[in-house]
């Protein structure tokens, strides 16, 4: 039986069963990390239905650029209309179903099906059907729409009919990321990596740092660890966002339902994620004088990550295409006026964070792999240094719950 010919009932009772065995602070039981059945539950009630990060404002800044997103089974316009406004629409002709965008960004006047020629202006208004009879009613026949939102220049869509709560997200957000300036950046490199594990898998290799002495050493020659549970318990950490907080930048740890926003400092003397700690870029990201301003990051559950500092910003997209395989995409920001090979040089801002995702992709790997094995069983999680692991995984329960119990 196929994982879309089993019941719906089938289904969300498995999954019940699966979170109702649930041992707190453990990792998942195996299914919810390899079963086909499960992950199309889970796309179809979570993922599909939450808010996404699809891009930055930045790259769509001017009437007609466009970028498209990969969501499941289904692809996304996302692009800015005549009036300057940001739309988005599901990548497939209102004629026969045609992919219209093939290409990942551009820019359009109109965005016209190659197969049958239907045309649609910015706002997915069909202008024009060949072919049709007069008495067909063009008005009906729009490119369907994607709710579409943004906090401080970062673009999210949901697929969802009604979208969940975006104001709680946008709130705690915005104060932090503003004084940076994305709306006015631009992105300089992007990679993607197609790594063979479950998006949750990938996620909590994300959320802590028990693994990066050993296996990021480029890394932590700037990282500075603390104790994410906590994060007061630490004077360092205190006195910095004191500091910060005194100066008007938004700086302390605030935790939402599915996020974290909050700053946190580098190693005494480094001022930004490079191989020798200083900055990579000479045009600061926003207009900030203090260049000491460490790391804001942040987290929204279940599609993106971001560190952003005084002088760029990365920002890590995280999309399941199956069962064992998720697409990880990377975008490095910096200034909009910075020149490459004046005011930087793309391969030492590159080279920590893409050492870094490429060895996080052979730990993601090697975890599926063993999760995979007749001997799996979950295990228990650190306390407190996997707080950010066990705090995702509640997530991740609390909202399946809801799902199945509906």
């Amino acid at each position: 039986m196929s994982a879309h010919s089993m019941p719906e009932d089938v289904r969300r009772e498995w999954m019940r069963t699966l979170l109702s065995a649930q041992k707190p602070r453990h990792s998942l039981l195996q299914p919810l990390y390899c079963d086909e059945t499960l992950f199309n539950l889970e796309m179809e009630t979570l993922i599909e239905a939450q808010w996404l990060f699809a891009g930055l404002e930045c790259e769509i800044a001017t009437p007609g650029q466009f970028l498209t997103v990969t969501v499941g089974r289904s692809s996304i316009i996302v692009c800015r209309n005549r009036a300057g406004e940001l739309r988005a629409f599901y990548n497939s002709c209102r004629h026969r179903g045609s992919q219209i965008c093939d290409a990942e960004k551009g820019k359009r006047a109109s965005f016209v099906c190659p197969y049958h020629q239907w045309s649609y202006d910015l706002d997915g208004k069909l202008l024009r059907a060949p072919n049709m009879p007069d008495a067909f009613d063009a008005s009906g026949y729009g490119l369907k729409a994607v709710h579409i939102s943004s906090a401080a220049g970062i673009v999210f869509i949901c697929l969802a009919e009604t979208p969940p709560d975006f104001a709680a997200f946008q709130t705690a957000l915005e104060p932090a990321v503003l004084p940076h300036k994305l709306q006015s950046a631009k992105v300089v490199h992007e990679i993607t990596l197609e790594e063979r594990a479950n998006w949750k898998l990938v996620w909590e290799n994300a959320r802590e740092c028990d693994h990066c002495a050993a296996g990021h050493p480029e890394l932590m020659r700037t990282l500075q660890l603390f104790n994410f549970e906590n994060p007061w318990d630490d004077p360092y950490i205190s006195a910095f966002w004191r500091r910060c907080e005194a100066s008007g930048l938004p700086s302390i740890t605030k935790d939402g339902n599915g996020f974290r926003v909050g700053r946190v400092p580098f190693q005494p003397g480094q001022l930004s994620i490079t191989m020798d700690g200083q900055p990579a870029v000479r045009r600061r990201l926003g207009d900030w004088p203090d260049q000491d301003i460490g790391s804001l990051r942040w987290a929204k559950y279940p599609g993106v990550f971001s560190h952003i500092h005084a002088d760029y910003a990365i920002f890590v997209q995280i999309m399941p295409v199956a069962p064992e395989l998720t697409s990880v995409t990377c975008k490095w920001v910096v200034h909009e006026d910075a020149v490459e090979g004046i005011d930087f040089d793309l391969e030492r801002l590159v080279e920590v964070w893409r050492e870094t995702n490429v060895q996080d992709l052979v730990f993601c790997e090697r975890n599926q792999k063993g999760v995979n094995s007749k001997g799996y069983q979950p295990g228990p999680y650190a306390e407190p240094s996997e707080f950010g692991v066990w705090t995702f995984i509640d997530w991740y329960r609390s909202e399946m719950a809801k799902v199945v119990a509906a």
